[in-house]
């Protein structure tokens, strides 16, 4: 009978065990039995291997004690076929047996047992050994819960993740890789990687992306890469790959994560399309308001705009104006100057002003009277104009000895005459509605008169001049519009006033068009 050694209550553990004690003397059953109570464990029982066997399969218990010297079948078989059956979780085997020799001992091992205890065993010992499998049972379980996280992880993630050896075979696909490829659940477990990669032709398998995840192209490690993929049924489709590299003691293994970037490609491809198509429509768009803005500065006659006494500057807010400047010289000398500012901006604007010009001009090659002049422009635009479209103008008509001009203001700034000094000597007010608003009348038409004298200069410009505002939400205003015509020759105001509203600006877009027309009351050059 094997010998029992002092037992203590202090030696017991808090982690009860599953213990399957194999032993057919019933004397060592009851010893080991007792061990394991008073180490607060469960004992199970076998005679002989057979029935170890059939133990194992029933509670699959958390360890095995295991006699060699057993009928029917003894320990060095029983303890390879529990090897066999073990599947992934690890029971421990300790082999308790009377047979002491070197060969037995290694015998035991090589079959599979972890460790070899020689009867009799003392308690202390025996203890001591339970204490060091509970520690490696439980450092078992806590890798084996990691490596259970890391697989739902693994199967949970919407990318493909395979792992590869030095040799280039699978080890391991998660379901995302497995359904992107066309196989079923752990169908690429085993394969080359190479059933992977897409063909360029049906000559030869294009190496390139088995290559990339088994880690043999260099500079590929840790980058991410476009490559092309070959699913089960033969279809190639692109694919986004990333490969990492893990050393495991001499061994490396590589990580291979790929994304099918199909529908990603077709989005790009559609948004360059479409960027193409925007182009080519903007291009387009380009031609035919060049055309446009072509055709319509031709209706402008730029004799007059030449004249010496006329000074102005157009300043788009968008690639058209809504201001028009217009100037021309009647048969009989005099000089007749229109600033027209139509409601809105860019092309829709320009083409609201552009009736006025072919009446203008024929109107002063007639040397029609200035409020006839009005009158007329005011009833085409009325009839052409839909509702809620209109004209600011201001209007001018110098006499051909340049002392005397007569004045017309309405839906645009005040008009003002400055004299040789720069400084306004009149202010004539808008005080008429804009042309096109109501039909023609008496009423409306009125014009008024000013002598002028040598080196007055008339000013009219758009509301867009004084409205103009800066990133700082400071409008130009008319206090620095009057400093500009006052510190500066009427032969350098304009250039003057194109530079203090860029200056003004900074860079900043004009929410308006802004125009300005001067004219130096001086007589007919001719």
């Amino acid at each position: 009978m094997t010998r029992v050694g002092r037992i203590t209550s202090d030696t017991m553990s808090s982690a009860a065990l599953s213990v399957l004690v194999v032993d057919d003397t019933s004397a060592n059953r009851n010893l080991m039995a007792a061990f394991l109570a008073k180490l607060g464990h469960e004992a199970v029982f076998a005679v002989d291997g057979v029935e170890a066997l059939e133990r194992f399969g029933q509670r699959r218990p958390d360890m095995i004690l295991m006699d060699l010297m057993m009928p029917r079948m003894d320990g060095f078989e029983a303890t390879r076929l529990v090897r066999e059956r073990q599947g992934a979780i690890w029971t421990p085997i300790v082999i308790m047996s009377a047979l002491n020799s070197d060969a037995d001992i290694v015998a035991g091992l090589d079959a599979g047992a972890d460790d070899y205890l020689v009867k009799p065993v003392s308690f202390a010992v025996f203890a001591a050994k339970m204490r060091t499998i509970q520690r490696l049972l439980e450092m078992e379980r806590r890798q084996r819960e990691l490596l259970d996280r890391m697989h739902a992880i693994s199967n949970a993630v919407i990318d493909g993740i395979i792992t590869i050896d030095e040799a280039g075979v699978i080890q391991s696909a998660n379901p995302a890789a497995c359904k992107m490829f066309g196989y079923e659940n752990d169908a690429l477990a085993g394969k080359s990687v190479s059933v992977l990669a897409a063909p360029p032709d049906g000559r030869q398998r294009d190496r390139q992306l088995a290559n990339y995840l088994a880690g043999g192209t260099a500079g590929m490690i840790g980058t991410v890469r476009e490559l092309d993929g070959e699913r089960a049924d033969g279809e190639v489709f692109p694919l986004e790959v990333g490969v990492t590299e893990l050393q495991i003691d001499d061994h490396r293994l590589y990580i291979g994560v790929m994304r099918d970037i199909s529908e990603r490609l077709i989005q790009h491809a559609a948004l360059a399309e479409n960027a193409a198509r925007l182009q080519r429509y903007h291009d387009e768009q380009q031609r035919e308001q060049e055309l446009a803005r072509q055709i319509m500065a031709s209706q402008v006659d730029s004799d007059g705009l030449r004249d010496a006494r006329v000074h102005f500057t157009v300043m788009p807010a968008r690639r058209f104006s809504g201001d028009l400047v217009v100037a021309a010289s009647s048969p009989g000398g005099r000089l007749y100057a229109m600033l027209a500012d139509a409601t809105g901006h860019g092309l829709s604007a320009a083409i609201s002003v552009q009736p006025v010009l072919p009446v203008f001009y024929a109107l002063v090659a007639r040397d029609v009277p200035l409020a006839q002049l009005v009158g007329e422009l005011n009833a085409v635009l009325h009839r052409s104009l839909p509702i809620g479209r209109f004209v600011g103008a201001a209007l001018a008509c110098l006499n051909r000895q340049g002392d005397d001009v007569e004045i017309w203001v309405g839906g645009v700034p005040e008009m003002v005459l400055v004299g040789a000094d720069g400084r306004v000597r009149q202010r004539f007010e808008s005080n008429h509605l804009p042309l096109g608003v109501v039909e023609t009348g008496t009423e409306g038409c009125e014009v008024a008169h000013a002598p002028t004298l040598p080196g007055d200069q008339l000013v009219m410009y758009s509301d867009g001049v004084i409205e103009a505002t800066n990133d700082k939400a400071e409008g130009f205003g008319l206090l620095r519009l009057e400093e500009v015509l006052r510190s500066h020759a009427k032969d350098m105001r304009i250039d003057a006033l194109r530079i203090a509203l860029a200056e003004h600006l900074a860079g900043a877009s004009a929410h308006d068009d802004m125009s300005a027309l001067m004219l130096d009351c001086a007589p007919h050059p001719h």
